[in-house]
């Protein structure tokens, strides 16, 4: 099975359910919008991560079963990351409008407000210094290339989230938690069949060795949860109050 023919089988079912469930494209602008730049975002964001990977030979895909490459990367791993995303939108505008939001949740607080750049500051200086402390340690354990690639650049990224919106995303917890796990396990499952297809690989000695079912490394698991969760938070963000 080619990426493409992945995408065909796992994906395609998935997204034209969500598209029904959501409201056959029947969406406000607003809700466009968002969706639009939060495609914008997880793009930019992801690939240089992605392409770093790949060139550090922690995962790569045999040549015969992708399309071309942009980068290191190919074609069908930047639809991914827009596959991915556009999944977690929908299954959370679709929870949005079945749940009761909670009332009285405070919006988001802006960036430029004095605390919020002391939070921020706070949490960028922790960053800096945590990559400065272990940025050997990957270098003498190579099996910790994934999970450290993985949470290093990840992470600040949720505590970014929770510093401007976290009462927000606190009272919205069931809205994020649903898309998360569902999102997260159902790629859990479409990954585990991918990598015993050979669709994609892994470095064994750039992960920790501990795989489930004895096919997918945890940090694989890892990655779609938190991306996932970093959607689903991402989307509440920037959904006017109106529509929450």
């Amino acid at each position: 099975m080619s990426y493409f023919g992945f995408h065909l089988i796992f994906n395609l079912p998935l997204l034209v359910l969500l598209f029904f469930l959501s409201g056959r494209g029947v969406w406000p602008g607003e809700m466009l919008l968002a969706m639009v730049g939060i495609l914008g975002i997880v793009v930019a964001f992801t690939s240089p991560w992605d392409n770093w990977a790949v060139a550090k030979g922690i995962w790569d895909f045999p040549p015969e079963r992708v399309w071309f490459r942009i980068g290191k990367l190919p074609v069908e791993e930047y639809a991914f990351f827009v596959i991915q995303s556009v999944e977690v939108i929908l299954l959370s505008w679709t929870f949005l409008r079945w749940v009761t939001p909670p009332q009285g949740a405070p919006p988001p607080r802006w960036v430029g407000e004095p605390q919020v750049l002391r939070h921020l500051a706070v949490l960028f200086i922790a960053w800096a210094a945590w990559g400065l402390a272990f940025k050997e340690w990957p270098n003498r354990d190579r099996r910790v290339h994934y999970a450290w690639h993985l949470f290093f650049w990840f992470t600040p990224v949720v505590l970014l989230q929770w510093i401007v919106a976290g009462p927000m995303l606190q009272a919205y917890w069931l809205q994020v938690l649903v898309p998360t796990l569902g999102v997260g396990t159902y790629l859990c499952v479409a990954d585990w069949y991918a990598i015993g297809r050979g669709i994609w690989f892994f470095d064994e000695m750039q992960i920790t060795g501990w795989k489930l079912g004895g096919v997918m490394p945890w940090e694989e698991a890892a990655f779609f949860y938190l991306t996932s969760l970093l959607v689903a938070q991402t989307f509440l963000i920037l959904l006017p109050v109106g529509l929450r």
